[in-house]
């Protein structure tokens, strides 16, 4: 089943406007002058950080920049798992909730069974097993964990990793791993769930996949000129916000 590029289209940048508001109102709200005074007053009062003389204006930015980088994780993240599921929901027929399919009470993000989908389409998913060395007739569909980057200082979220390639492998679906980043991380945590049975695609790879299996690179969305220099215009903005905003003031009257 074709998918019309344009909506697509539409929804990536609909979540991509969704959370650039995000991080401006979390900027105009943890780097207040409130929010600062809140967080230095807490390093203060606390037994631990006095004692290290942490409790200063560079420290409060310091971890007020933080949260900042980890919104900004979580927020990218969202984007690059949502609207994969929705193309694979669409081109494929199948419904959001046998995309989603849960295994032990962990939520794929794209499962892809062979019984759900047309003849045309179940030998599309066989090829596509076939192209990246697995053997078609062993499996029942495809399961696909998505990554915009990949933190393998994160034990938890490796070990659920790790556990949900075994619960693929039992339910019959080829493990595909895809990191759309291009940032290498250690190489001792991808051999890790390597060895747990995950396939896993970075960077490139891991776009051209998504290109093949879905028959549209929406990835290709955020390399239109005129899309891509908003983005930029409006991410600009942004980040100086931050260097602009009453938090970083402080620094100034302090310096």
């Amino acid at each position: 089943m074709a998918v019309d590029p344009k909506i697509v289209e539409h929804r990536f940048l609909s979540a991509v406007k969704h959370h650039l508001d995000g991080w401006r109102a979390k900027i105009a709200k943890d780097f207040s002058i409130a929010s600062y005074k809140d967080e230095l007053s807490n390093l203060a009062g606390d037994p631990v950080y006095s004692k290290f003389a942490l409790d200063s204006p560079e420290y409060v930015l310091t971890r007020l920049i933080g949260r900042m980088s980890i919104s900004v994780g979580r927020r990218l993240g969202e984007i690059y798992d949502k609207i994969p599921r929705f193309v694979a929901a669409a081109r494929f027929g199948v419904t959001p909730e046998q995309v989603a399919e849960k295994f032990d009470g962990l939520e794929l993000d794209i499962g892809l069974r062979y019984g759900d989908v047309s003849e045309e389409d179940r030998k599309h998913l066989q090829r596509t097993i076939a192209n990246l060395g697995g053997d078609p007739a062993k499996f029942n569909g495809i399961g696909i964990e998505i990554r915009y980057n990949f933190n393998p200082n994160d034990s938890s979220r490796l070990r659920k990793d790790c556990d949900m390639a075994n619960l693929l492998k039992a339910a019959g679906l080829f493990p595909i791993y895809l990191i759309y980043s291009s940032i290498s991380p250690r190489d001792e945590a991808i051999a890790r769930l390597k060895r747990a049975g995950w396939l896993f695609l970075q960077g490139k790879e891991a776009s051209d996949f998504t290109a093949g299996l879905f028959a549209i690179d929406f990835m290709a969305t955020m390399e239109n000129e005129k899309v891509w220099g908003e983005v930029k215009a409006e991410v600009r903005e942004i980040m100086c916000g931050i260097y602009e905003s009453k938090a970083f003031e402080q620094i100034k009257k302090t310096a």
